[in-house]
């Protein structure tokens, strides 16, 4: 009886304290760190993130566009390419990079492994706008009638689609790739696992703008009227949105999409975790291009003057950015954004880094919870001291 009188006492003491802890209104602290990762008096754009690593395109002091790799482990930056050639679109995956050159006759993609670089086609048509995750790179290419996908898997390319109509916008996860192709009267979304092509949607109206994350995809679908969300697990589709007003420009990290939406009067930022939709945003100015990264999202918003940069961290948003200057093209990678913004003459590139500690409890009502846990606490101990002394019955 006094064994089980004793654990009795102790496991309410503990839940006690559990239970206050969670209720008694502790905040948690968001903590900042923001970096200019550019100072030159040449634009640097068009920033990339993935991992702790951010690529851009800038002139460095040259006469064409160049690549540039950012590591925020080391805090060194890398000009990836040195020619006479524009070199533009770099995305990079846990430091892995790949991009856009202009060879003097039409665009070629290149891939950089963390040591060296690869130019992956080199042929007399163009290969342009490649994406890229691990050391997985897709692009789309010009056969000589119309667009087709190609996939670098690491070690060899497969141009994976082959018909008459055009096949664009690919994107990669993985082994996953998605993108859009003509069927001879509007857009579908293609969805190729490695080994086969599936076609996600066959309607009469257009599905555009496709992303992936592992096997989800989203995307953007006319429905007659508007642009409307969909999302496809693996298995079926769920059309997220179903208004009246467009909802367009969707991205995806897992079960989780963002897109921007208009509510009559301007764009506002949505979120969508898996089964039921939050508004993040709810004003009077426009919030664009948002971003997502598990639970976290950033966006681009009009704050009456200028562009400037928001976080979303578990449902509460932070204003990065309040200059005057514009802040926009902002991606998110876990615990990092990156941003281009001008400083007055030319576009930098920003890098901030942002995690969650517990803030120092205030207030009468969280001091008195506290006391309380701890005197229930120390009844707790009292039974576990005095273990070997009969108990009185409470009366």
């Amino acid at each position: 009886m006094l064994l089980r009188t004793k654990r009795v006492a102790i496991y309410l003491a503990v839940q006690t304290l559990v239970f206050l802890l969670t209720f008694s209104g502790i905040a948690q602290a968001l903590e900042l760190t923001t970096s200019q990762l550019t100072t030159n008096s040449d634009n640097d754009t068009n920033p990339h993130l993935s991992d702790g690593y951010v690529v851009w395109q800038g002139f460095g002091g040259g006469a064409d566009e160049e690549i540039f790799l950012y590591d925020s482990q080391t805090q060194s930056t890398s000009q990836l390419t040195t020619n006479a050639i524009t070199d533009s679109g770099a995305k990079t995956s846990s430091g892995n990079v790949t991009w856009q050159g202009y060879d003097g006759a039409d665009w070629e993609v290149f891939f950089y492994d963390g040591s060296s670089t690869t130019q992956l086609t080199n042929n007399g048509r163009g290969d342009s706008f490649p994406q890229i995750s691990g050391n997985h790179v897709v692009w789309q290419n010009d056969d000589g009638s119309d667009w087709e996908i190609s996939l670098f898997d690491g070690s060899s390319t497969t141009q994976i689609t082959t018909n008459a109509n055009d096949d664009t916008d690919p994107q990669v996860s993985g082994d996953n790739v998605v993108w859009q192709g003509w069927d001879g009267s509007d857009w579908e979304i293609f969805f190729y696992d490695g080994s086969s092509t599936t076609q996600i949607t066959t309607n009469a109206n257009d599905d555009t703008d496709p992303r992936v994350s592992g096997d989800n995809v989203v995307w953007q679908g006319w429905d007659g009227l508007d642009w409307e969300i969909f999302f496809y697990d693996g298995s079926s589709t769920t059309q997220i949105t179903t208004n009246a007003n467009d909802d367009k420009e969707p991205q995806v990290s897992g079960d989780n999409v963002v897109w921007q939406g208009w509510d009559g009067l301007d764009w506002e930022i949505f979120f969508y975790d898996g089964s039921s939709t939050t508004q993040l945003t709810d004003n009077s100015q426009n919030d664009y291009a948002s971003q997502v990264s598990g639970d976290d999202t950033v966006w681009y918003g009009w704050d009456g003057a200028d562009g400037e940069i928001f976080l979303n961290i578990d449902g509460s948003t932070t204003q990065l950015t309040s200059n005057v200057f514009n802040d926009f093209y902002s991606v998110i990678s876990g615990n990092q954004v990156a941003w281009q913004g001008t400083d007055g003459s030319d576009f930098e590139i920003f890098l901030a880094s942002f995690s969650l500690s517990p803030a120092p409890a205030t207030g009468n009502n969280t001091n008195t919870l506290l006391l309380l846990a701890a005197a229930l606490i120390g009844a707790g101990v009292f039974v576990l001291v005095n273990r070997r002394q009969p108990l009185r019955a409470w009366r």
